[in-house]
């Protein structure tokens, strides 16, 4: 059976005779509308055993710019706890303010987590990323923001909060230089020790709150200055 049998009656199922995307292909085509990045699985899963037809209002409806409030509303993040919803709801309206958004759809953490959320400047294509909010199995969250030149701030982060100070200044994360012409690197100093980091080990917020989201905007504003 390929994506041309597929009629309103047909029962949707994942991993059978039908492949994933050529349900959404369908979809697309009928209903003139897609859903958000990364919403595709989550959605489906929750369809099967559904008819086309009786999918495709739900389809349409997810398919509707949600804000961050409505989304985490939704049953399948029920396991993070409201403190932790309130600091993304609160982080979601700074970054909005700043020009960024998270684009609708919340995806699979491909390994960072249960969840992810990624942000990206608001009305271009391209959408470069300043941040993702790390949803785990557990319900905890982490914050990560991408900063360049660190070394550049090195006074900041020797005088900043012991939380924003720490994700700089840790034991672990060291360049293993597996890749020789790697130009990713975080090389800096912090009062006197220099640090080489892997790319992807610095700026992580392990459980933050909305007491300390001052602080991280803080730092966020000092990487990217308002021009």
């Amino acid at each position: 059976m390929n994506k041309k049998t597929i009629t309103d009656e047909t029962i949707i199922t994942i991993g059978k005779s039908i492949a994933q995307g050529h349900f959404f292909d369908y979809f697309r085509k009928a209903t003139g509308v897609d859903l958000p990045y990364g919403e595709h699985s989550f959605w489906l899963s929750a369809q099967v055993g559904k008819t086309v037809k009786d999918a495709f209002d739900s389809f349409r409806e997810a398919s509707v710019p949600k804000t961050m409030e409505q989304k985490l509303s939704e049953e399948r993040f029920n396991i993070i706890s409201e403190s932790n919803k309130a600091f993304i709801i609160a982080f979601d309206k700074e970054f909005n303010d700043l020009g960024f958004d998270y684009g609708g759809g919340i995806g699979d953490g491909y390994g960072w987590g249960k969840y992810m959320i990624i942000y990206g400047k608001t009305g271009v294509k391209s959408r470069p990323c300043p941040a993702r909010i790390y949803i785990k199995d557990s319900g905890d969250i982490q914050l990560r923001l991408f900063l360049k030149n660190i070394d550049k701030h090195e006074p900041y982060i020797e005088n900043a909060p012991p939380h924003i100070k720490g994700a700089f200044v840790f034991d672990w994360g060291d360049c293993k230089n597996c890749m020789p012409t790697c130009k990713a690197m975080k090389i800096y100093t912090v009062d006197g020790q220099k640090f080489k980091k892997c790319c992807h080990s610095t700026a992580y917020f392990n459980n933050p709150s909305a007491k300390k989201l001052p602080d991280y905007l803080a730092l966020y504003s000092e990487f990217n200055p308002v021009k």
